[in-house]
């Protein structure tokens, strides 16, 4: 079975959280990390967890530190209705692509937020991948809160 990749920028921003902090940072030259709390409404631990993925991917930096403050800023511009319109599609597997371009059936699976759903949802896919024979040699990424299964188009 193939191994199905995205771009590690579209994955870091189809989180809302991130998205919400990357759109922020579009819109100024820069933020604190207090302002951008104040902005988003995240916690400071969430936010540097969001801020470090954004990061990672090369979005956004760090770029200066004054005293306690940090400042952030947007280094690679991705334009956000790549991300909230249509263009997403050319960022999934060919193989993919074509199921959802052929009335592919989509379900989301609803995974409550508590970290023990989180930590059972990941290894009942672990598990899969071992049935299946197959590797996951990157980390799954939920979707928030749930998991998005698609199949083949129902046959009439």
């Amino acid at each position: 079975m193939s191994k199905i990749r995205v771009d590690g920028r579209t994955m870091a921003l189809s989180h809302p959280t991130r998205l919400a902090v990357y759109e922020e940072l579009l819109n100024a030259d820069e933020m604190s990390t207090v302002m951008l709390q104040k902005s988003t409404g995240v916690t400071r631990y969430h936010l540097y967890h969001h801020l470090q993925s954004l990061e990672k991917n090369a979005l956004v930096e760090n770029h200066r530190d004054e005293g306690r403050a940090r400042w952030w800023r947007v280094t690679n511009r991705v334009p956000v209705t790549s991300i909230e319109g249509n263009d997403w599609i050319e960022n999934v597997p060919e193989e993919v692509r074509n199921m959802l371009q052929s009335g592919a059936v989509m379900h989301f699976i609803p995974v409550p937020t508590d970290s023990s759903s989180a930590v059972a949802a990941k290894k009942t896919i672990g598990n899969m991948a071992e049935i299946f024979d197959f590797d996951l040699d990157m980390g799954v990424t939920f979707m928030p809160n749930g998991i998005l299964v698609i199949g083949p188009p129902k046959r009439s």
